[in-house]
């Protein structure tokens, strides 16, 4: 029996094409967002999210879990702060925000935050997601926020400073602050 050496431009072909397969179907494109599973506790205060459907926002895992949060200043304590919560948030694929209006998913890359009105969410005073510059506005005015911001604008340093200024809940300004 005679065995035959492939061509070298055949193996990389090959190799090529088992990239693309396996890259196609890994999922490895953004994820969409899950609904909140009765049995899911927030990892931060233990609450359950399903509860407050207004304020639900989630991480979903590169391994195809998500980790559910009841509160917008708690997902991004539990994000920004993992040396002073004590928990490493995983392989993020992507971030959602429940819309404050619309109760809407929006991907954390479109989203903006009215900060500072007086709005409570279960776990007190909270940042209220929306889908747009122009619907930030409009709910700036009528629950009376201090500030629009961005997503992506939001880092430890500004973090630090909402808890400054008494914007976010007990325990995220608690944890912040430590």
């Amino acid at each position: 029996m005679v065995i035959h050496a492939m061509p070298k431009n055949n193996i990389l072909f090959a190799i090529f094409t088992l990239l693309i397969l396996a890259t196609g179907c890994s999922g490895a494109g953004p994820r969409k967002a899950f609904t909140i599973e009765v049995h899911k506790e927030c990892p931060l205060c233990g609450m359950i999210p399903a509860r407050y459907p207004q304020f639900h926002c989630q991480l979903v895992l590169k391994n195809g879990d998500y980790v559910a949060f009841d509160s917008a200043t708690g997902l991004l304590t539990y994000l920004l702060f993992p040396d002073k919560t004590g928990m490493e948030p995983g392989k993020v694929s992507q971030v959602y925000f429940k819309d404050y209006v619309t109760e809407a998913w929006i991907p954390s890359d479109q989203t903006y935050f009215v900060v500072g009105s007086e709005i409570m969410g279960p776990m007190g005073i909270e940042f209220l997601a929306v889908d747009s510059e122009e619907n930030a506005l409009a709910v700036k005015r009528q629950e009376k926020g201090e500030l629009i911001i961005q997503y992506q604008q939001i880092d430890r340093q500004f973090m630090l400073q909402a808890a400054e200024r008494d914007w976010l809940h007990f325990l995220a300004q608690k944890l912040v602050t430590k």
